[in-house]
């Protein structure tokens, strides 16, 4: 298999994300939870794929208040940043991003600006659980 060169901008790009997330990200799991069902629909069994990644996880007033003021997120709800190489399967609505004892779970992409066709990052848009975090 031939691997295609990254735009040199993009490159540039994400060289820059990676140092931000190294100053300011953290460690987060991705969860990925896959449902079995009998032929009635009724759920026999639930299995779970961790996944360890760096990224940023942003919400109350470190959220960045664009996203907010465009009606993009609501208040209470946060913003994942993910480096395009973070991981190998990218996190679909219904996944769970786990910071600490807090559950967050994907609602959709927000945005993937590309530049020469290559992706610099993503973010997606999260709701925390319930009671996720609460003691």
């Amino acid at each position: 298999m031939v691997k295609t060169a990254i735009h040199e901008h993009a490159k540039i790009n994400r060289t820059l994300l990676t140092d931000a997330l190294s100053i300011f990200g953290k460690t987060l799991t991705h969860r990925i939870e896959t449902r079995t069902v009998d032929a009635f629909g009724v759920i026999t069994g639930i299995s779970t794929s961790d996944t360890s990644f760096s990224g940023d996880l942003q919400f109350g007033l470190s959220l960045d208040q664009k996203f907010i003021s465009s009606g993009i997120v609501e208040v209470g709800d946060g913003v994942l940043y993910l480096h395009p190489e973070s991981l190998t399967t990218l996190p679909v609505p219904q996944d769970q991003i786990i910071d600490g004892s807090n559950i967050w779970e994907i609602v959709s992409k927000i945005e993937a600006p590309e530049l020469g066709g290559d992706v610099t990052f993503y973010t997606f848009r999260c709701k925390r659980r319930i009671n996720s975090g609460d003691s």
